[in-house]
């Protein structure tokens, strides 16, 4: 790679664009827009530069700076000190600390439910086969879910927000409860109590705000809110591991199994939905629970297209859809 300067390098430019999100330096989102449109590799450099802070590429750039500056910065010599100062001073320390920080990881067993206290109090509830990192430094509390569902108990702190990622998406809190489920084509988060920001972990994204008892889907093509949870129902029933029905919905059944199943679940049609079920289901084992419907109720299973579909039995797949 050729010698950077800082006059002339798109490395270099993206660099700057990641010190102002990194502090509180204020920017131009039309002047990052033509930016960004001037040139082809600026989009993606900044994403990966952003995405790894102390990437190969962030790394090359901002020790070209540091050597430019490096006569008028004696005093900060050495590793970090000298990145941080060249990429936003104290503003951006924080983001570096967390970047390079260890998180500790948390694995539900399959079919399991675990329990984790945090440092500050916040409870999380992890289904099973679910993975979270967390990273608590400074005033920040970082948590981001790998797989699988969680259900958080968030300790309040209004000068320490509570952040989770997810795939492509990003919530926000001060302290409240709700449900995380994260699925191979969707994320989905619903509120138990309090207030939730929730939307794309994206620079200029636009969150929507959450409180009891709604919830919203964020997919590849969109963030929408979904129709509103009953209080009655209730938030994350898979807690308490088992549940009974009687004369349910079906859909209703299938809804709370959701939640921890690793695809979203589909009806093909209103007449099954409205089956009516009773009994107890265990719902931190979604597909075994689902098999067991199918049995009893007589309808077809069929997994595809990243969906478990439920249709009539003797139904064609195309039918009912």
């Amino acid at each position: 790679m050729a010698e950077l300067s800082e006059d002339n390098t798109v490395e270099w430019q993206a660099a700057q664009w990641v010190a102002r999100r990194m502090g509180d330096e204020p920017f131009d989102k039309d002047d990052f827009d033509r930016w960004v449109a001037g040139d082809p590799q600026r989009g993606p450099l900044f994403d990966t530069m952003w995405g790894r802070i102390a990437a190969p590429q962030v790394d090359e750039a901002l020790t070209a700076i540091v050597r430019r500056r490096r006569s008028r910065r004696a005093a900060l010599a050495g590793g970090l000190a000298v990145m941080v100062a060249a990429v936003g001073g104290y503003q951006a320390w924080p983001m570096l600390e967390l970047s390079l920080t260890v998180p500790r990881t948390y694995v539900a067993a399959d079919h399991a439910i675990r329990e984790v206290v945090l440092e500050d109090g916040t409870r999380l509830t992890l289904a099973g086969g679910a993975e979270v990192r967390v990273r608590y430094v400074g005033r920040r509390r970082d948590v981001e879910l790998t797989r699988g569902t969680l259900f958080a108990n968030v300790a309040r702190n209004p000068d320490r927000p509570f952040h989770i990622t997810a795939g492509d998406g990003a919530i926000t809190v001060l302290g409240t409860r709700f449900e995380v489920a994260s699925k191979p084509e969707m994320l989905r988060v619903t509120v138990e109590e309090g207030h939730v920001r929730f939307g794309r972990d994206r620079w200029f994204a636009t969150p929507i705000e959450l409180t009891a008892n709604q919830a919203a889907i964020l997919s590849a093509r969109n963030l929408q809110r979904t129709v509103d949870v009953s209080p009655r129902r209730g938030v994350a029933r898979w807690r308490s591991e088992w549940a009974d029905y009687r004369d349910a919905p079906l859909q209703q059944v299938l809804d709370d199994l959701e939640s921890v199943s690793p695809l979203p679940i589909r009806i093909a049609s209103a007449k099954l939905a409205g089956l009516k079920v009773s009994g107890r289901i265990r719902l931190t084992d979604p597909d075994r629970q689902i098999e067991n419907l199918s049995i009893i109720h007589h309808f077809t299973v069929r997994r595809r297209d990243g969906e478990i579909l439920i249709s009539a039995a003797g139904a064609a797949p195309s039918e009912n859809m």
